[in-house]
């Protein structure tokens, strides 16, 4: 394991972190190599004041450059065993991605995921601290719903339930934030560690319209009205508990044409990979994570095609892999963008590091890495800077580019007059959500609006190719229901 930071240096840096608790997260190079051992010869020895360590080598490495690691000089053993458990969720040892997932070269988690679930765990090891509580202190068998409160779980829940009524994080958040909680318990349980976890699942039934995406569940009555059962924990944030934010951004924002113009007008948005992240957003629904994460192998020489548009896959939310629909005159962009002498470089700088066995992805940094989604998301605040110097007040995120794709698409099929329920469930498809009820909200948001004469025209420009096609298919569904 590398780090710039001397043992000594760590241990300061933690006593001097109050508002963590002493708590640290460390991204460090380490080797997750085969078959360790201990080396024999006496100049391995490291020497850490009075305390001699045996370095251990591997019969095959396998070097990790930013692996999250969290200390606490009065944790150690907490420490040591969140960290293994992350080092298991990386390899793949405890619940490995499903299938067609993102994962690593060991079969595990990506970084970025463990990042998140690292953090989760540093909030929860700082919350232990704070409260002198122990984390493997589970009960026989609560006798009732307020001894079950005082279980150290459950007393973290009504922490992260005070941080939302003060806005400091969403219930999403605070829900993510559980969600690893609970499988840190459960991989305890798995390797004996503790006796039982001390929340419980239970099985309940859904009955709601098209929670899958299948479009015969939406044109079957009879399998529309069967339940479907869901496992869940009641270790979660109740719906009641919701921020001032969240009850704010539950109301539908897409852009007008006036604020996209602010936006694609402004100095900082002419960085070609800028613009393309907006388009990929407001043109083809997607979410900034999807965009960071696309391949490179999705584009390809619109000449040689002669198409009006292209459908591709994309893996979101949930690694839910679904196809989306990318107009002609964006994949030009992408196309020539793909092959643009800097993109070139930074794609050599990729097979550099990465070798050429992994797949590209489309957006790489200047060190040829992968982007992070945090910098497609920054977009909006950058471009809400830039235009406040000209007294512009801009309070749009990057999602609501995806808000106003699916506000849009929907307008122009109900415009064109194509069957609702052709309409609800090509939305649904291209926008990958795991819910119907959340299609239904850009659907009945689209009833209610006008579009403005220069929206009409960028509509029409970017759906247009896909009209014929559209009403193809849903004559195509009319005929055989």
């Amino acid at each position: 394991m590398k780090n710039t930071q001397s043992i000594k240096e760590r241990i300061a840096d933690s006593a001097e972190d109050p508002g963590n608790c002493g708590v640290r997260l460390y991204k460090v190079s380490i080797n997750l190599g085969d078959l360790p051992y201990f080396e024999v010869r006496a100049e391995a020895v490291a020497q850490f004041d009075s305390t001699k360590l045996r370095n251990v080598n591997y019969h095959r490495d396998h070097i990790v450059d930013r692996f999250p690691l969290l200390f606490c000089l009065t944790r150690v053993p907490d420490s040591l065993e969140m960290n293994l458990f992350l080092e298991h969720r990386y390899r793949g040892k405890f619940l490995p991605p499903k299938r067609g997932g993102r994962r690593n070269l060991l079969g595990g988690v990506t970084l970025e995921t463990l990042y998140s679930i690292a953090n989760s765990l540093r909030g929860f090891l700082a919350w232990l601290v704070k409260a002198n509580a122990d984390w493997r202190e589970i009960y026989a068998a609560p006798d009732s719903e307020k001894a079950k409160a005082w279980l150290p779980p459950y007393r973290y829940r009504m922490a992260l339930i005070e941080r939302i009524s003060n806005n400091e994080i969403s219930r999403d958040t605070a829900n993510l934030y559980l969600s690893h909680i609970r499988q840190f318990y459960e991989w305890a349980l798995t390797t004996r560690r503790i006796e039982r976890v001390p929340f419980k699942y239970k099985f309940i039934a859904i009955k709601k319209h098209r929670q899958d995406g299948d479009f015969d569940l939406l044109f079957s009555s009879a399998l529309n009205e069967k339940a479907l059962l869901i496992q869940t924990s009641d270790l979660v944030i109740p719906k009641r508990y919701r921020s001032k934010q969240e009850a704010h951004s539950a109301a539908l924002t897409p852009f007008n044409a006036t604020e996209l113009r602010w936006m694609l007008n402004t100095h900082y948005m002419r960085l070609s990979s800028r613009r393309l992240w907006a388009e990929l957003a407001y043109a083809c629904g997607l979410r900034a994570k999807e965009i960071a994460t696309l391949a490179e192998n999705i584009v390809v020489n619109p000449t040689l095609s002669g198409k009006a548009f292209f459908e591709v896959k994309v893996l979101g939310k949930f690694n839910k892999e679904r196809r989306i629909v990318v107009p002609l005159r964006l994949m030009e962009s992408l196309w020539q963008f793909k092959n643009s002498p800097e993109r070139l470089h930074r794609a050599g700088l990729w097979d550099l590091a990465s070798g050429t066995h992994q797949a590209r992805p489309l957006f790489l940094n200047r060190s040829g890495k992968a982007i992070n989604s945090a910098s497609i998301t920054n977009v909006t605040s950058y471009v809400a800077k830039e235009l406040k110097h000209s007294d512009i007040t801009f309070n749009r995120s990057f999602h609501d580019l995806r808000a106003t794709f699916a506000t849009a698409l929907a307008k122009f099929m109900l415009e064109k007059q194509m069957p609702l329920g052709f309409i609800q469930y090509r939305l649904m498809a291209l926008m990958g959500h795991a819910n119907f009820s959340t299609t239904q909200k850009y659907i009945n948001f689209a009833r209610t609006i006008t579009f403005e004469h220069q929206m009409e025209g960028w509509v029409e420009q970017v759906f247009g190719g896909l009209r014929s096609s559209f009403e193809d298919a849903a004559h195509y569904e009319q005929v055989t229901l």
